[in-house]
């Protein structure tokens, strides 16, 4: 169970998540990820030769370039991506390692409210109604309300994880509002 990492110093804690590490994508999407890249380095080669072939090949190149960054950033998730949350006196901070996009977020714990855990066994909406439950038991996330934001905390963990960490992080904001 020892997946989350849980780092205590006198001015703050860290809880560190790693990511779910889908190992099939990580493993059949590796090639792709090769032969991607090979492909990218070519296109220079062919702008240099014949300067028309870039101009009839311009959406597909974009196409390609667009798609092969998006499984490059998936993968550099599931393969080596972490969660971080810090908890500092008065302070909230998400940071998710390796995730290409996303940017630190700060909270401050006295605007922190509703802390919960949310439960994504079945996902329904307008056009379907899909089980998540089938392949995994880490179908939890813990979120909660920050003024009129709803935040996701951390996604796709089991319950029991769920639950320790709603715990610190209860602990951290009643030791906060209590001073």
């Amino acid at each position: 169970m020892q997946r989350i990492r849980f780092v205590e110093d006198n001015d703050r804690k860290v809880i560190v998540i790693p990511s779910t590490k889908n190992w099939f994508f990580i493993i059949f999407f590796f090639p792709f990820l090769l032969v991607w890249l090979a492909v990218e380095l070519f296109i220079p080669v062919l702008i240099i030769i014949n300067l028309k072939a870039i101009l009839s090949f311009g959406a597909w190149i974009v196409g390609w370039t667009g798609i092969g960054l998006l499984i490059t950033k998936i993968w550099i998730w599931e393969a080596f991506g972490k969660t971080v949350l810090y908890l500092k006196e008065d302070e909230l901070i998400i940071k998710k390692r390796f995730d290409l996009i996303s940017s630190t977020k700060y909270f401050k714990l006295i605007g922190i409210t509703d802390l919960s855990i949310l439960n994504k066994d079945i996902e329904t909406t307008r056009y379907f109604t899909r089980p998540n439950y089938l392949f995994s038991s880490k179908t939890k996330s813990i979120i909660f309300n920050y003024g009129f934001l709803k935040v996701n905390v951390v996604d796709w963990i089991n319950q029991e994880e769920a639950e320790l960490i709603i715990d610190v992080l209860n602990k951290s904001i009643a030791s906060f509002k209590s001073r």
